[in-house]
């Protein structure tokens, strides 16, 4: 099924940490120090910028779905090994300036435990670990900050062993109950380190679609103006509604008030690519004062499930990251004397939407590699002539055999 202008998918989660709740914004508002505010617009002014950067790139895809929430913990903890001219990369695409270390990690402390829950009907988990190969000499003040901050698994492996791969997508599955199942599908011997952030998000809907009002009903696919019947789930319900020029707006909170969804549709004449190019922190903030709670609100959506995978270098590069991706400019000092630079970032989601509420996961993996290695004693190679042999002359330039014997008694 394909669901084009439901950027909820993608905003499910960009917004799950900052979305206004109906009934206690005020109180959430109250709470956050004028830091944790800083650092919750910025997170939000990333979220839109890299969804803006994945949008430019999908130009087939009609579903997909990113977790900037994921990405940005994954790159918090890869922030706190990066030095010099790479650590002010990572503070200027994350908007980071005038924020000490010491305040970021603690307040995307505070942004996990916030989004942490494990209510009936409404379950959250995030965890994070680091995985590094076996004598790399991985510095203990790296390890010590995301332990503290991140809450962050830590454990040494065989690379060089197939099952080194079995461990991590094990993790990976067991946090995401299974919903993603793997992350990675081998390990390169210039490999060193992996940082990753997985997230499980399993909620029911405060207000449930009822299957006895599913209807079958029309819908257009952007890109082609395909025109299709689907099976549509209704509801009826007090609900926060907000329309502009661009898009009509509604929010749909999910069992005890900690999750929203929030979808957005565009007008006629509009389309999604026209409601992503206004979306910033500026504009979100302008748009949440819009919103009005309406006693009847019918809300007509389709189901629906998919799993989306994109490895996001290009994307993090164009943002400004791409020093941490040179192998002769990249500094992660922090994390070891070994010099190291970002090989991989690679995300995975998965998202179901039904009557009953919403599952979804990320994972987003970051994959360090090794620009140098430690001199090895060389080995010492013993070659004898003793019985026949071939040989060859061959021409360098172009590898042409120019001659090729056999020598089976030189005398």
């Amino acid at each position: 099924m394909k669901i084009r202008y439901f950027l909820i998918c993608i905003v499910t989660l960009v917004f799950i940490a900052s979305c206004e709740k109906s009934k206690d914004s005020n109180n959430n508002d109250s709470d956050l120090t004028v830091k944790s505010k800083q650092v919750v617009e910025s997170n939000n002014n990333f979220a839109f910028d890299f969804f803006k950067e994945i949008d430019k790139g999908e130009t087939e895809c009609e579903n997909y779905m990113v977790s900037p929430v994921s990405l940005s913990l994954a790159l918090g903890m890869a922030y706190n090994g990066a030095n010099g001219d790479t650590k002010t990369a990572f503070e200027n695409m994350l908007n980071y300036d005038g924020l000490t270390l010491e305040e970021i990690n603690q307040v995307n402390k505070s942004l996990i435990d916030n989004l942490v829950s494990s209510q009936e009907g409404a379950l959250f988990e995030v965890a994070n670990s680091i995985w590094y190969r076996d004598e790399f000499p991985i510095k203990e003040d790296f390890i010590t900050l995301n332990q503290d901050y991140y809450s962050a698994e830590v454990q040494s492996l065989d690379f060089s062993n197939p099952s080194a791969v079995t461990t991590i997508n094990q993790w990976v599955s067991d946090k995401t109950h299974e919903k993603i199942p793997t992350i990675i599908d081998n390990i390169p011997s210039e490999a060193m380190l992996y940082l990753i952030n997985a997230l499980y998000f399993n909620c029911s809907w405060k207000y449930e679609f009822n299957p006895d009002d599913n209807k079958q009903l029309t819908f257009t696919v952007e890109t082609t103006d395909e025109t299709k019947t689907i099976e549509m789930m209704s509801m009826e319900s007090e609900l926060s509604y907000f329309q502009n020029d661009s898009f009509s707006s509604v929010i749909l909170p999910y069992k005890n008030d900690k999750y929203n969804m929030v979808l957005f549709r565009p007008e006629d004449g509009k389309s999604t690519r026209d409601i992503i190019s206004l979306m910033s922190g500026e504009k979100w903030k302008e748009w949440k004062q819009g919103y009005e709670i309406h006693e009847k609100v019918v809300v007509t959506m389709p189901k629906f499930k998919f799993e989306y995978k994109n490895i996001l270098n290009d994307e993090l590069i164009s943002l400004g990251l791409g020093i941490a991706f040179n192998p002769g400019l990249a500094d992660f000092s922090g994390i070891s004397d070994i010099a190291l630079y970002i090989s991989m970032v690679l995300q995975k989601t998965y998202i179901d939407v039904n009557e009953e509420g919403t599952e979804a996961a990320a994972v987003t993996v970051i994959g360090f590699e090794t620009t140098s290695i430690e001199p090895s004693e060389p080995q010492k190679i013993i070659f004898t002539l003793d019985k026949s042999f071939i040989f060859m002359i061959t021409e360098k330039e172009t590898d042409a055999i120019c001659f090729i014997g056999r020598v089976g008694d030189p005398e």
